[in-house]
């Protein structure tokens, strides 16, 4: 044998260890580019930066950034810039956005059985009304298929907030104080409410409201404390009506195909981390927002709140459940409704 031959052995075992920390740096290079790649994703939204969800959304956004590394980096488009309000569900659902912001009540037009969604004093919180959808055999229903239906994943909870009436007329401290008034309205449901008050209404958008004050148009609207203040309405609204008559919800959601593009450690952050963190944050803190809205109403634009008594607010709420919940439950699945009545409380 000679001497060449008797160093094959050493020589091929020197080959394989070269070979395999090539191999291992490769793969590492390959494992480290994955890892550092950006995905892009463009969330629209129709709230006005001043407005809490607006500020919900965008912080959403940032955690999702920073959760990731950097990884998943969110463009927001706000102010309705892409897709209005109306736009939003399709256009989501279509993929020619990303992700969107989406208002609970938006569903109705999908699916009337979320009538149930837009029904004032049914439900008394927004974590009520989430466990009805969520917990419950017969609202897990209906909330797995509409989601399926319109292709979205809802990934968190940013609230719009606690609603009540404002009005430019005059306090609105007792159930005769609403005859005659001229009310925006934004929702179907709405409508029933307005109508054994004595309200007069007319659809506005939410781009129309403030022309819609200041020509007269309209004297009155339902809605949250920070819209007030993102959409200075408080020029022309003076007047808050109290407690709370409805906890309107909102959402971030993503277009499924979009979502299931991405890579599952990222969905795992966003699901597990940022979600939870950001509809926990924005839950909590939208009634103190709404709260310190209402008090800047007073303290910086001559508002006055009129807080109904429990006896006016008994007589509302009877309207509610004799007048006006009859109606809309025509639309909604009877056994889907009497389950909601169930479970808040209203048999």
């Amino acid at each position: 044998m000679t001497r060449t031959q008797r160093r094959d052995p050493h020589t091929k075992t020197i080959l394989f260890v070269v070979m395999g920390v090539l191999i291992t740096l490769l793969l590492s290079s390959s494992a480290l580019a994955a890892d550092t790649k950006v995905y892009k994703g463009r969330l629209s939204y129709h709230w006005a930066p001043k407005h809490y969800s607006a500020i919900m959304a965008n912080k959403f956004a940032e955690e999702c950034k920073k959760a990731t590394n950097g990884r998943l980096d969110i463009e927001l488009f706000p102010s309705g810039q892409l897709y209005s309000i109306a736009q939003i569900v399709p256009a989501l659902s279509e993929g020619s956005v990303d992700m969107g912001g989406l208002l609970d009540v938006l569903f109705m037009r999908v699916d009337k059985n979320f009538f149930l969604a837009g029904m004032m004093r049914f439900f008394d919180s927004f974590q009520q009304k989430r466990d009805f959808w969520e917990k419950t055999p017969e609202g897990r229903k209906y909330w797995d298929a509409l989601q399926q239906k319109l292709g979205i994943r809802i990934l968190a909870y940013i609230p719009v907030g606690p609603t009540c009436y404002f009005s430019s007329e005059r306090p609105l401290d007792s159930v005769d104080a609403f005859k005659g008034l001229k009310a925006r309205t934004l929702i179907g449901t709405e409508r029933y409410s307005f109508d054994p008050l004595g309200i007069s209404f007319v659809k506005v958008s939410t781009a129309e409201v403030y022309t819609a004050l200041k020509s007269g148009m309209i004297n009155t609207l339902q809605t949250v404390p920070s819209a007030t203040k993102a959409y200075s309405w408080w020029d022309f609204l003076k007047y808050a009506q109290q407690p709370y008559n409805f906890y309107a919800d909102a959402y971030v959601a993503a277009n499924t195909k979009w979502w299931d593009s991405l890579p599952k450690d990222i969905q795992e952050i966003v699901l597990n981390d940022v979600g939870p963190k950001i509809s926990k944050e924005a839950t909590e803190g939208v009634m103190a927002y709404s709260d310190e809205a209402l008090k800047e109403l007073v303290e910086k634009h001559g508002g006055t709140i009129s807080t109904m008594p429990d006896s006016e607010v008994k007589k509302l709420i009877e309207i509610e459940k004799t007048q006006v919940w009859p109606k809309i439950a025509e639309n909604i699945d009877p056994a889907l409704y009497e389950a909601a009545k169930k479970f808040a409380g209203h048999q």
